[in-house]
């Protein structure tokens, strides 16, 4: 009697396992979902932006250290906008802030004749 409640409890219960309109996994080592969606926050656009920009001031060379640090809190601020927690989130914009003032004013003090200048 149990072994024929429970086979069709169980087909019940996954079917929802199967799902035609996923999302795949990224390739490993290319980081998350998170990293990969566009972000609904204007904020977060901004900053990634700005990322961007002191990359195109070839950051990555003058400020090889602080620019790395500057990507990985950039993602770590998705994850948690991803994940629904504003108040963690809040903290690590604000770190994220000073982490790229901080490489502006490392490049500011490049000579304009630099690499890829």
């Amino acid at each position: 009697m149990r072994r024929a409640l429970l086979l069709p409890l169980l087909a019940v219960t996954l079917a929802g396992c199967e799902s035609t309109n996923f999302t795949p996994w990224p390739p490993q080592g290319t980081g998350g979902l998170a990293e990969r969606r566009p972000t609904t926050d204007a904020r977060i656009e901004a900053l990634q932006m700005r990322l961007v920009r002191l990359g195109e001031r070839n950051a990555r060379y003058y400020a090889a250290a602080d620019f790395q640090d500057a990507e990985r809190m950039m993602v770590q601020v998705r994850r948690l906008s991803e994940g629904g927690l504003p108040e963690d989130c809040e903290i690590e914009i604000a770190r994220l802030k000073l982490q790229m003032d901080k490489v502006e004013r490392i490049l500011a003090r490049v000579p304009t004749s630099g690499k890829g200048a």
